[in-house]
């Protein structure tokens, strides 16, 4: 199933500007006189339509640029525009949708081509991602810029996979992988690594219990847990009524020591009354005083010196009340400090007590924990050998589909080898330049001017391979810019030319853009020849966009 691009229309919609180029469905040459006339505008506007992202030079960056293409597919005529990341899809005449997206746009290449190609991307997770249209048209075709390198980057924005999983799509194409390839080659590789995963789990989990049994070894456990457990209540009650008890006689203590603080301050004051001389004082002889008790009189004189003495005495009784107290209270003092220290002794002991029963019952509870932790970690051992065990079976069947698939791709690439090798001696090309292990889309590193002409022959071999194993999958049109590169000598650009614009083995449709080739072209019937007369770096002209304008305007409307 070929599809066949009849024409393409490139419109500057600006500066109301356009360039139509109609094919062949055989083959066409796109020349010119001199450079710069925009053939490889054309090559590149053609898979870019179809939802690839190009290499545009800047000038055609800058440029409001509405692409479209006509072609025929499956006994069905298509035409798709695309401005920016936006296409519409027309079916026979009839509008079948608009696509905001590259993405959504694919979705429906996907259908129209009867082709869906998944690969593994390159992040962290491996994720399956669909790929982008590019990879429809990659073994296809060749630009100026980047084609002709010995890694195929005709395409940009590609790298999201690696080279293995980008030659892999080359074999989508051959009918011989599919998405169910990728997904068990996915999970082989996820078993793999989730195998390697469990097992280094389990190994730390196999040191750890050895870490844990070693400390349960070096434990007796040899006691009464629910004796214990009454003990420390029990215990607990004893502290707090001792700490009441403690409490109280630290409080009688402050009071009774307060109390001889104070005796002591009043024996104080009283020995120095005591001890202090009581000054004479003149007296009058002739003063009289009748004692209120027997009603004698004495003199004044008489009654200082009674005054003096009932004073002195009166003292000397305070004094030894005063000291008669101080040693009560220095008894009581005593007795209760003795009695707050037996408490803090028997409250030091119940602590410890508690501390020792706690320790023990700790070390009960720590070994109860650690039996239900070396429990837990031996059944995840075993959970992770059951899943190492499911997951190595799992493998095992994969690796009976992958040999299957492995033994289709090696047919297929033995296929494609004797047709490339045909093709290199067809071109001239050392079988030596090429490597005996090559596959679709592998590197060619050949040195010099042999590098194109393997390039060629690399297409021509993969789409003849293709045609062989898988004639009912879609192809889609070589197209190849500037084989010329790399100073081809005359001989040999005729002779890659030739090839191409005779080429017979399968009916692709065939594009070649090259400034030389016009006299082989010529002489080979049925070749399209496209030549390119407008002024340079000017592609597009006013006269064509008056030409197509009520078409321009009716496609314009669908965005």
């Amino acid at each position: 199933m070929n599809l066949i691009i009849s024409a393409i229309t490139m419109v500057d919609l600006t500066n109301k500007e356009a360039k139509r180029i109609y094919f062949s469905p055989d083959k066409n040459l796109l020349t010119s006189e001199h450079n710069h006339l925009g053939k490889s505008v054309i090559m590149k506007s053609i898979y870019y339509t179809l939802g690839a992202e190009v290499y545009y030079p800047h000038p055609i960056k800058k440029l409001n640029l509405l692409t479209y293409i006509d072609f025929s597919l499956d006994s069905h005529q298509y035409r798709i525009a695309r401005l920016k990341n936006t296409f519409v899809l027309y079916c026979d005449g009839s509008f079948c949708g608009r696509f905001p997206s590259v993405n959504e746009f694919d979705n429906e290449l996907s259908k129209l081509f009867g082709l869906e190609i998944n690969l593994v991307g390159k992040d962290q997770e491996g994720t399956i991602v669909r790929c982008p249209p590019a990879f429809y048209y990659m073994p296809y075709y060749i630009d100026q810029e980047n084609g002709w390198a010995a890694n195929s980057f005709s395409f940009d924005r590609m790298t999201q996979f690696d080279m293995p999983q980008r030659k892999s799509s080359y074999f989508f194409h051959l009918g011989v992988l599919d998405n169910r390839y990728v997904e068990i080659s996915k999970r082989q590789k996820t078993n793999s690594r989730q195998i390697n995963t469990l097992k280094t789990e389990t190994e730390k989990y196999r040191t750890v219990i050895e870490t844990l049994q070693a400390g349960l070894n070096a434990v007796q456990m040899s006691f009464d847990t629910a004796s214990l457990e009454r003990a420390i209540a029990l215990r607990q009650v004893e502290i707090k009524q001792l700490l009441g008890e403690i409490s109280k006689v630290r409080s009688d203590l402050l009071e009774a020591g307060d109390q001889l603080v104070q005796i002591l301050h009043e024996k104080e004051v009283l020995s120095k009354y005591i001890k202090k001389k009581i000054p004479k004082t003149e007296s009058s002889t002739n003063e009289t005083i009748e004692c209120p008790r027997c009603g004698m009189v004495f003199e004044q004189a008489l009654r200082q010196k009674l005054e003096k003495a009932y004073l002195l005495e009166s003292l000397h009784d305070d004094y030894t009340s005063v000291s008669g107290r101080q040693a009560q209270l220095e008894r009581k003092v005593t007795k209760l400090q003795r009695k707050f220290d037996d408490k803090q002794h028997t409250l030091a002991d119940y602590e410890k007590s508690l501390v020792s029963d706690r320790e023990s019952y700790n070390a009960y509870v720590k070994s109860k924990a650690t039996n239900q932790m070396l429990k837990e970690y031996w059944e995840q051992i075993g959970h992770n050998n059951e899943e190492i065990d499911r997951l190595k079976k799992d493998n095992v069947n994969i690796r009976k589909l992958l040999v299957s698939y492995a033994q289709e791709r090696d047919q297929a690439n033995t296929i494609y080898l004797n047709n490339l090798e045909k093709l290199l001696i067809g071109l001239d090309i050392p079988s030596d330049q090429v490597e005996e292990n090559s596959e679709p889309g592998s590197a060619l590193i050949a040195s010099g001017a042999y590098g194109p002409r393997c390039k060629v022959a690399q297409i021509l071999a993969f789409i003849e391979t293709q045609h062989r194993i898988s004639p009912d999958l879609i192809t889609f049109p070589v197209v190849i810019d500037s084989p010329n590169i790399l100073e081809q000598d005359n001989e040999h650009l005729d002779t890659v030319i030739r090839s191409l614009l005779m080429w017979d083995k399968t009916d692709n449709q065939i594009i070649v853009a090259s400034i030389q080739g016009r006299d082989i072209a010529t002489k080979i019937d049925g070749v399209n020849i496209v030549t390119l007369s407008n002024p340079q770096n000017h592609l597009f002209c006013p006269s064509e966009y008056a030409m197509y304008e009520v078409e321009i305007a009716e496609l314009f409307t669908q965005f």
